[in-house]
């Protein structure tokens, strides 16, 4: 859903990449049965500026490059200047960690402000990867776009 002219919301982000997944342990109760959830309502924003999409994840329950590639095809392909919010990048396995750094660096990101879901190894990592972008978004942080 467009907000403005300018910003607008995910909807239901497809899953189209080979290795992001849905975390297998998220269930919903339905009809007083547990089945597990595919988080079609997984939320996120993105704002279109000078630079290029500015995304706020919620979690990227969806995969976190399902949900940039979703927003620059709604958007009609723009770069990427920011990421910032949760990964869910928390028990990603190093094969998914070198792929979501592979498909970052197509995006031309240049800043990346990762959050709680991420996890401590994932933020490790991809501090390491992207050192001049990347900083840790923490409830209470407060950056400026240029």
């Amino acid at each position: 859903m467009w907000i403005s002219d300018s910003i607008v919301t995910a909807g239901e982000i497809p899953m189209t990449t080979s290795y992001e997944e849905v975390d297998p342990d998220l269930y919903v109760k339905e009809n007083g049965a547990m089945r597990p959830d595919t988080v079609p309502d997984d939320l996120a924003l993105a704002i279109k500026t000078d630079l290029g999409l500015v995304i706020i994840l919620g979690c990227a329950h969806r995969g976190m490059i399902n949900t940039i590639r979703h927003f620059q095809k709604i958007t009609g392909g723009e770069l990427v200047y920011c990421v910032i919010g949760g990964t869910h990048l928390i028990s990603a396995s190093p094969e998914r960690m070198a792929q979501t750094v592979a498909d970052l660096r197509e995006t031309g990101i240049q800043k990346l402000g990762v959050s709680h879901c991420t996890g401590f190894s994932a933020s490790s990592w991809l501090a390491g990867e992207f050192p001049g972008e990347f900083f840790l978004n923490n409830a209470g942080s407060r950056f400026s776009l240029p």
